[in-house]
C-alpha cells in the first residue's frame, strides 16, 4: 500500500535524484510502516496492553505511528535540509494510516478467531458424536457375546477379542477422517461378530469398485457401522441379506447399504419421525463432512451416502 502512492511520486524524479529514494525508502518503511506495526504487535503480547479495549489499543497504535512519523521527519531533515513534513501532516498521516492498518489487522484477527472457533466447534461435534456412539455400540455387541458365552465359550472369547479391536479403533480414532481401508476392516470385524451370532441367518455381499483403492481415500470414522447395526437390529426376515457397496461415481465416493427387510416407514422417509440414534449420528457425521445421505426403499431399506471425492482424497 505504501509503494502505490510512493511509486507515483518517484516517476517525477529524474535519474540523478534516485539516491533520494534509496535513502528515504528504508526510513519510511522502518519507522512508519513496518516498525510501528511490529512494535505494537510485541506490545500486544504484554498483559497491560492486551487487557486494553480495542478503542484504546487503536489510539495507542496511532500514537506509535505519530512518533514514527516524527522520527521520519528528523531523519529526513538530516539527509535533506529542505525536507518539509509539518507536525499537522505528521498527525494526519499517523491518524489515517494508523486507523486503517489497525482496523485491517483487527479484522484479520477476528477472522482467524472465527476460523479457529469453527474448527473447535467441528471437533467438539465429532467428539460428541463419538461419545454418543460408543455406549450404544457396546451394548449391542455385548448382547451378541452374551448369546454365545454358554453355547460356545471359545467362540465367545474370539468375539470378545474382536470387540476389543473395534472399541480400540473407536477410541483411538477420535478424529475427523480415517482411511477407507481402516473403516472397511472394522466393519468386517463387526460383521464377523454378528455372523457368530446369526450363523447362516446372515448373508453379506460386498461390492467394491474395481478402480477403488481403499488405502487412497479417507472417510469419517465409524461411518458405516451404525447403518449395518440398524440392519441387523431391525430386519426380521431370515436370512438377513445385507448388501454393502462402495463405488467411485464422478466426483463422489458413494456408499450403498441395502437389506431385504420391510424398508423404512413413510414417517422416517418423510422425516416426520426420528430416525433412531444410529441413523441420526450418521446423518450428522455426513453433514459435517460436506456429504449427502438419502434413504429410500427398493426391495428393502436402502441408505445411500455420497461424500465429495476432493474431501476424501
Amino acid at each position: 500500500m505504501y509503494f502505490i502512492p510512493a511509486s507515483l511520486e518517484w516517476l517525477h524524479f529524474d535519474k540523478e535524484n534516485l539516491w533520494r529514494i534509496a535513502i528515504s525508502l528504508p526510513i519510511w518503511l522502518m519507522f512508519f510502516h513496518i516498525g510501528p506495526f511490529w512494535l505494537f504487535y510485541l506490545l500486544q503480547k504484554t498483559q497491560p496492553v492486551d487487557r486494553l479495549n480495542a478503542f484504546v489499543q487503536g489510539f495507542l497504535y496511532v500514537v506509535i505511528m505519530f512518533i514514527g512519523a516524527h522520527i521520519v521527519t528528523r531523519l529526513h531533515l538530516i539527509a535533506f535540509p529542505d525536507y518539509q513534513f509539518s507536525l499537522e501532516e505528521q498527525f494526519i498521516s499517523a491518524l489515517l494510516w494508523g486507523v486503517f492498518i489497525f482496523s485491517m489487522t483487527q479484522m484479520y484477527l477476528l477472522y482467524l478467531r472465527f476460523v479457529s472457533e469453527q474448527k473447535l466447534r467441528k471437533e467438539a461435534q465429532w467428539m460428541n458424536l463419538s461419545n454418543r456412539l460408543n455406549p450404544h455400540f457396546l451394548f449391542n455387541s455385548l448382547n451378541t457375546i452374551s448369546a454365545l458365552i454358554y453355547s460356545s465359550p471359545q467362540k465367545a472369547d474370539q468375539v470378545l477379542h474382536q470387540l476389543a479391536d473395534i472399541l480400540r479403533y473407536s477410541v483411538d480414532q477420535q478424529k475427523e477422517w480415517v482411511s477407507l481401508e481402516q473403516e472397511l476392516t472394522i466393519c468386517r470385524t463387526y460383521l464377523t461378530i454378528e455372523e457368530a451370532r446369526f450363523t447362516e441367518n446372515l448373508v453379506i455381499n460386498w461390492q467394491l469398485g474395481e478402480e477403488l483403492d481403499p488405502a487412497s481415500y479417507k472417510v469419517p470414522p465409524m461411518l458405516l457401522q451404525p447403518l449395518i447395526e440398524n440392519v441387523v437390529k431391525h430386519v426380521k426376515s431370515r436370512p438377513i441379506e445385507l448388501n454393502i457397496s462402495v463405488q467411485l461415481e464422478k466426483d463422489s465416493l458413494t456408499f450403498l447399504i441395502k437389506d431385504n427387510g420391510k424398508g423404512f416407514s413413510e414417517s422416517v422417509l418423510n422425516e416426520k419421525a426420528q430416525k433412531g440414534q444410529g441413523l441420526d449420528i450418521v446423518k450428522k457425521r455426513v453433514a459435517i463432512a460436506g456429504g449427502d445421505i438419502a434413504l429410500f426403499n427398493e426391495g428393502g431399506a436402502v441408505c445411500k451416502i455420497s461424500l465429495p471425492v476432493n474431501q476424501c482424497g
